[in-house]
Formats: C-alpha cells, structure tokens, sequence
C-alpha cells in the first residue's frame, strides 16, 4: 500500500470474524476540532468506571461512529471483562461479534479518510453490506513512538461465506 510508514504497512481490507465484546463508553456529539479533547475525556472516563467497578480493560481504546456532518455523533470507550457499574456518563455497550471488514492504517488521524474511502472501495467491489455503525481501535497512540496504528471494522451482514477466525479488535498485537 502507498500509505506504508516504516516497516508497517497499511492493510488491504479483508473480512474477518470477531467475537462480540463487552465495551465501557462515553457518548460523544461535537464538532470535528472538538474530537481530540471529547475522545481523550471519554476514554479517562471509561477507563476510571472499569477500575472503579472492579472489571479489566480488555483491549486498546475505540471509537464507534454513528454521524458524521457538521456535528459528529459517537461513542468511545474501552472494551472490559467483569461487571461494570455504569454511572451518569459512562454506560455498557457490545462491539458486535460476526463477520466484519477491516483495514490497518499506519500514520496521522487527520489521514484516516484514506483508510475509510480504501475500505468503503473494497466493500462496494465486493458487494458487502455493512449492518451496522463502524469503529476505530487505536492500536498506538500520538504519544507512542512511531506513527499511530488504527484499525478500522465495519460490521457486515451474516449472507456470506465465512471468513477466516481472527482475535480482532481489540488486538494487543501489531498489524
């Protein structure tokens, strides 16, 4: 892929199967500028409740995307194992388990599009539906050496052939 950084490379997509994942998430409705700060919140804050509560974060961060336009509707939070005790910001949710296509991308957030546009190209060639709103796991941070490392899943409909199994978001491994 063109977008390669390093040794690392950007992924072409490909269907994967996931097992479906418990997740601790903040809602979040902003503006594009607003993002960084509004996902940084939410994640310090659903990673406070999974502590709080006794349970273990189970995975690297996500973003799930419900809206995009001039205002940006979301969720973000950390997959976890145990009970959680919700609180008034902080609420239960699943990452949906099945057949999904994902891709890796290697570099900046603010080039990200490129990822979505490669995996929404892939989908239409294919003649896959997805069922569902698609997510971000943060594999990196922007403080962690080397460019950020994020995968992208788009949840499909079950009228395929299966792929093959995988570990899935979220992955503790590099792509």
């Amino acid at each position: 892929m063109t977008d390669a950084v390093g040794t690392r490379h950007a992924t072409t997509p490909e269907i994967v199967e996931l097992p479906e994942r418990h997740a601790a998430v903040v809602g979040i409705d902003g503006r594009l500028d607003e993002l960084p700060r509004l996902m940084g919140e939410a994640f310090g804050l659903s990673a406070e409740t999974i502590g709080e509560s006794g349970a273990v974060i189970a995975g690297p961060p996500f973003a799930r995307y419900y809206g995009f336009g001039e205002r940006i509707q979301a969720e973000a939070g950390f997959p976890f194992s145990g009970t959680l005790v919700p609180t008034d910001r902080v609420r239960e949710t699943i990452l949906p388990g099945g057949r999904l296509v994902t891709t890796t991308h290697v570099g900046s957030y603010e080039e990200l599009t490129q990822a979505w546009d490669r995996a929404a190209a892939w989908m239409r060639e294919h003649a896959l539906t997805s069922t569902g709103a698609p997510w971000e796991c943060y594999l990196t941070g922007p403080d962690e050496p080397g460019p950020p490392i994020t995968e992208i899943f788009w949840p499909l409909d079950d009228h395929r052939p299966s792929p093959r199994p995988r570990a899935g978001c979220p992955r503790t491994g590099t792509p």
